[in-house]
C-alpha cells in the first residue's frame, strides 16, 4: 500500500510514519510524508500534482492548525488550512482515486448535554469556536471523497511541543518550577499519539476499508487537572510533590474560542474493527518513560 501523508513533521505525522516503518507488516509500504516546508497545504497546483505523483493508495491528511486560540485569532489562517487544505486534499484524492483519512476532533461537539456512554459517530456536531468549525467543515469535505474516513480523536499528547501537548507542558512547567491551574471539571479522553497512529494503520490495512466516522481516542475520561497530576506523577514522584498543580473550575477560565466542557468520545465502533485502546493512564506512562530516557540522554552528553 502507498501511503502519503500531510503534515508528517507534527506530532502525528511522525508517530504515523514511525509506526509504519516499525511494524513488520507495513514496514515495506512505500511513503511519501510532506510537510508546510514543502508546499503550502491550500495551494491547489502542488497538492494536486504531488498527490498524482506519488499515486497513492491513501492520503492521510494530518495537517491542520489545531490550536483553538490561534484559529480564533488567525480566523483566515484556520480557514486556510483547515477549510481550504481539507478541499485541495480530497479533490486532489478524488482525482488519483486514492482513498482519503481526515483527522478530526472532540470541539465538533459542544458538551452541553453530553450524551450517557459519551458522544458517539452519530451524535449531532456542534462547534463552540471556529476550531471546531473548521474541523466540522472539513469532515464535510472528505466526505466528498467516494472511499474516505473521518477519524475523531480527542486530546492528543505525544509531541514535542508545550503549546499542543498538555503532558509535555505540564512537566516542562513544574521543572521551571512554575505554579500551575489545571482545569479539574473539563472532561475528555486523553489521546496518546502512538496510540492514535497504531489505530489508523490498523483501520487503514483492514480487507474492507470503513467508510464513515470512526471515533478513536485512549479508553477512560480525565479533566486536565486529573491528566497532568497523573503524567508528573508518573514522570517524576518528587517533581509532582514538589510542584503539584492546583485544581480550578472550568467555570473560572477565560478562553480564547469556546470549548465543550464534556466531550469524551465512545470508541465501541473502533473495538468492533478489531482496535482496543489502551487506557490513557498506561498511554501516559509509556509517554513519559520517553520523555524521561531523552532527558537522561541529553544530561549525559551535555
Amino acid at each position: 500500500m502507498r501511503v502519503y501523508i500531510t503534515g508528517a513533521d507534527g506530532s502525528l505525522g511522525k508517530a504515523v510514519t514511525q509506526e509504519l516503518a516499525a511494524d513488520p507488516r507495513t514496514a515495506g509500504w512505500p511513503v511519501l510524508g510532506v510537510s508546510v516546508s514543502d508546499f503550502d497545504i491550500a495551494d491547489e497546483q502542488a497538492v494536486a500534482e504531488s498527490i498524482a505523483g506519488f499515486r497513492p493508495d491513501v492520503v492521510l491528511h494530518l495537517a491542520a492548525i489545531s490550536i483553538v486560540a490561534a484559529c480564533q485569532t488567525d480566523v483566515e489562517l484556520g480557514l486556510r488550512v483547515n477549510v481550504a487544505g481539507v478541499h485541495q486534499v480530497a479533490e486532489a484524492c478524488r482525482a488519483a482515486g486514492s482513498r482519503m483519512v481526515y483527522i478530526s476532533s472532540d470541539y465538533v461537539f459542544d458538551g452541553i448535554a453530553a450524551p450517557e456512554g459519551d458522544y458517539r459517530e452519530t451524535d449531532t456536531p456542534n462547534p463552540l469556536s471556529v476550531y471546531g468549525l473548521t474541523k466540522l467543515a472539513g469532515e464535510q469535505i472528505a466526505e466528498r471523497v467516494p472511499e474516505h474516513l473521518v477519524v475523531r480523536t480527542s486530546w492528543l499528547f505525544g509531541g514535542a511541543a508545550e503549546n499542543n501537548d498538555d503532558v509535555l507542558a505540564t512537566i516542562r512547567s513544574a521543572e521551571r518550577g512554575e505554579r500551575q491551574e489545571l482545569i479539574d471539571d473539563q472532561y475528555s479522553r486523553p489521546t496518546y499519539t502512538v496510540d492514535l497512529a497504531r489505530a489508523i494503520i490498523h483501520l487503514i490495512g483492514l480487507d474492507e476499508f470503513p467508510v464513515g466516522t470512526v471515533h478513536v481516542a485512549n479508553r477512560n475520561s480525565a479533566t486536565r487537572y486529573e491528566l497532568g497530576a497523573h503524567a508528573l506523577n508518573a514522570y517524576d514522584p518528587k517533581l509532582h510533590a514538589e510542584h503539584p498543580p492546583t485544581a480550578v473550575s472550568f467555570d473560572d477560565c477565560t478562553f480564547v474560542g469556546g470549548r465543550p466542557k464534556v466531550s469524551a468520545l465512545n470508541t465501541d465502533r473502533l473495538a468492533a474493527l478489531g482496535v482496543t485502546m489502551p487506557t490513557w493512564q498506561d498511554a501516559v506512562a509509556r509517554h513519559c518513560a520517553v520523555l524521561r530516557s531523552e532527558t537522561e540522554s541529553r544530561r549525559t552528553t551535555v
